[in-house]
């Protein structure tokens, strides 16, 4: 026989954003690269990410103030810092990296991307590393040329763009990394890594059980055999414990607490076993907290 209580009508859902660490490489199993060029190589590609995304970066809609509003743009976010948009039109030719959201999650987070490419080396044989400045915008941390003298992912001298939200980056620079590798011979051959976000919700269940409460143990290996009487029948005793289970000093253990549907009792929903056996105890109120990822 099963004694059932209601839970406290107090629950709690909190949220919390973790974090995990992806390294990837250009045959992790769904990352996918594309080189795109406008008008000729995979054409559908440069338009798609042109009318979701580089709309308002482009010289063709200047006037059109509809493309400059979120519902337009996804590039455009409220309360970002300037994501630099313009070189995906004025070089017409780049480079896609599609990331699955197994990988990432919710989003990238911002400020952690970082692609090394292993195709190419300059003279001294380091490779062109490219990250995120957080904004929206790809930079290379080692570049031989820079277009400016301001900071490396300024408007001139970034290399393309990362939209967290999608899991997409775009190498749109075809200039020069180095003397002999331009950025559009990258992203053929790589290694990736990048934090992923996950919001992971939380629902805490309050549970008291009052010192008259759960009292009898659950246990079969504490009762006594059932025995039958003259009759025949099966001779029934309340609480049908063994005799040394029966005094006033024994008190049961709480191992498991289990929740289940108002509309079913059978089988539990949830199943909390707690981390060690806790006394149950016949003076004083016992409350338990369950924590649920959900």
């Amino acid at each position: 026989m099963y004694v059932f209580k209601e839970i406290d009508n107090s629950t709690l859902i909190e949220s919390n954003i973790v974090h995990f660490t992806q390294n990837l490489n250009t045959s992790s199993f769904g990352l996918q690269t594309v080189k795109i060029v406008s008008g000729s190589i995979n054409v559908k590609h440069w338009d798609s990410l042109n009318v979701l995304f580089y709309t308002s970066g482009s010289p063709k809609y200047t006037n059109e103030q509809k493309y400059t509003s979120p519902s337009a743009n996804l590039s455009i976010t409220k309360n970002r810092e300037t994501q630099f948009l313009s070189k995906y039109h004025g070089y017409p030719s780049s480079s896609l990296i599609s990331i699955p959201s197994k990988y990432y999650g919710d989003n990238i987070k911002q400020n952690s991307f970082k692609l090394i490419d292993k195709n190419n080396t300059d003279n001294n044989g380091n490779n062109p590393i490219i990250i995120d400045d957080g904004k929206g915008n790809l930079y290379s941390t080692n570049s031989h040329h820079s277009q400016s003298t301001s900071n490396a992912s300024s408007s001139d001298n970034y290399v393309g763009n990362i939209f967290y939200n999608q899991g997409l980056a775009v190498i749109t620079e075809t200039g020069s990394w180095s003397g002999s590798v331009k950025y559009s011979d990258l992203a053929t051959n790589y290694t990736l890594q990048f934090d992923s976000s996950n919001q992971i919700t939380t629902r805490e269940y309050n549970i008291t059980i009052d010192p008259n409460e759960f009292n009898h143990s659950t246990n079969y290996t504490l009762r006594t055999p059932l025995k039958n009487d003259d009759s025949g029948f099966l001779k029934l005793t309340t609480p049908n414990l063994a005799t040394h289970f029966t005094g006033s000093d024994f008190q049961p253990y709480i191992t498991t607490i289990n929740l289940y549907s108002e509309n079913n009792f059978k089988e539990p929903i949830i199943q909390a076993t707690l981390p060690r056996p806790i006394r149950k105890s016949d003076k004083i109120k016992l409350k338990f907290k369950i924590k649920l990822d959900i």
